[in-house]
């Protein structure tokens, strides 16, 4: 044999070697091209899939929002009440071929079961969701436990969950390294700013409930360049009046699904206020209302979050962006995001869910 045949020969194994080496890392639990796939699920609950499921019943907003971003939306079958975006999912519902399964911290079991699902996402944070564990499992369905998280690197761990899961890893991968990209250009646009906004995020202001440290929002806060007065408290902390002109924030973000009044209306009745006109975010008109889908933005870790940090870094620092967002923002916050191009050309209507159910599931 010459030396020409031998070296191809090498050659040859070389890459059938590298090759299995491709496939083992792309397949750790069996992969993409064969099963089964087992994970351990934030119940520390071991959970396979023996082939990818394509009937997938999603009890969050959230993880819907995820699945549909790893290009699995036509594999849902059954969504909540409160799952309202991309629009597809509105559009689905009207035409029948979406089910539902009830609200987000209200599911029906009945309902869940009669969708016929091969995989059932739900999520850790909601107790209704995690009571009804065990009957989904008796009943023979797949269930795997998600925690959607309140930071980036949670949720890209959820992300990476799903994809192991359902069998669409890389797209799990492509997705979290696009979102990685567009943070790295927002963190490094704003990373000449060197005095940092200080600034108070709250979710209703009568009574007052914001955000401390160890949310979600607490995290946007952080990306995004803001200084959260209220960092010393953990959660939702209510707080009074009193203890805002104490803290005195530069900035007031008040971000609510449903606003009791116009927003225009609520920045209006801040400034005439006797007490809150002493405030300097509003003596300096740096008062912004966000809701609709913007407030889905700021209240769901998921694939829009990074639209959050972008959002808030161009209210904190306009002049970094030569950008001067207006004061209440909706539904058409895609038109001040970089993923607005390729985002919803018209955005879904926000679900109707009870004021005070919304306001709970912040502050729990």
């Amino acid at each position: 044999m010459d030396k020409k045949a031998i070296i191809a020969i090498i050659l040859v194994v070389a890459l059938v070697a590298v090759g299995t080496i491709m496939v083992l890392e792309m397949n750790p639990s069996g992969g993409e091209d064969e099963g089964p796939v087992t994970v351990i699920d934030a119940e520390g609950r071991t959970v396979t899939t023996e082939e990818a499921p394509m009937r997938i019943i999603s009890c969050s907003p959230s993880l819907t929002e995820m699945a549909y971003a790893m290009g699995m939306g036509e594999r849902l079958v059954a969504v909540t009440d409160y799952c309202d975006w991309p629009a597809d999912v509105n559009t689905r519902k009207t035409a029948g071929t979406l089910a539902t399964v009830g609200g987000y911290f209200t599911p029906s079991v009945e309902a869940v079961i009669a969708a016929e699902g091969d995989l059932v996402l739900l999520d850790r944070g909601v107790q209704a969701q995690l009571d009804m564990l065990t009957q989904l499992e008796n009943a023979g369905l797949n269930v795997i436990v998600l925690d959607k998280g309140v930071t980036f690197d949670e949720v890209y761990d959820a992300m990476l969950m799903i994809g192991e899961i359902c069998w669409v890893k890389e797209e799990a991968e492509g997705l979290i390294a696009s979102m990685n990209a567009r943070l790295a250009s927002i963190e490094e646009d704003i990373g000449v700013i060197e005095s940092i906004p200080t600034m108070t995020f709250a979710v209703w202001l009568d009574p007052i409930y914001l955000s401390g440290n160890g949310t979600f929002a607490a995290d946007v806060m952080s990306h995004a360049k803001g200084e959260n007065v209220y960092s010393n408290l953990t959660g939702w902390p209510d707080v009074s009046v009193e203890s805002m002109l104490e803290t005195d924030p530069e900035y007031l973000v008040v971000s609510m699904m449903y606003l009791p009044s116009p927003g225009a209306e609520i920045i209006s009745g801040l400034e005439n206020d006797t007490v809150w006109s002493e405030l300097s975010a509003v003596q300096n008109k740096r008062v912004y209302i966000l809701t609709g889908q913007c407030d889905n933005v700021f209240s769901r870790p998921g694939p829009r979050m990074v639209d959050a940090v972008e959002l808030l870094a161009q209210i904190l620092h306009p002049g970094v962006f030569n950008v001067s967002l207006p004061h209440v923002i909706s539904d058409d916050y895609v038109d001040w995001v970089s993923s607005g191009e390729t985002a919803e050309a018209e955005a879904a209507p926000a679900a109707a869910a009870p004021m005070a159910a919304m306001v709970q599931a912040r502050i729990e």
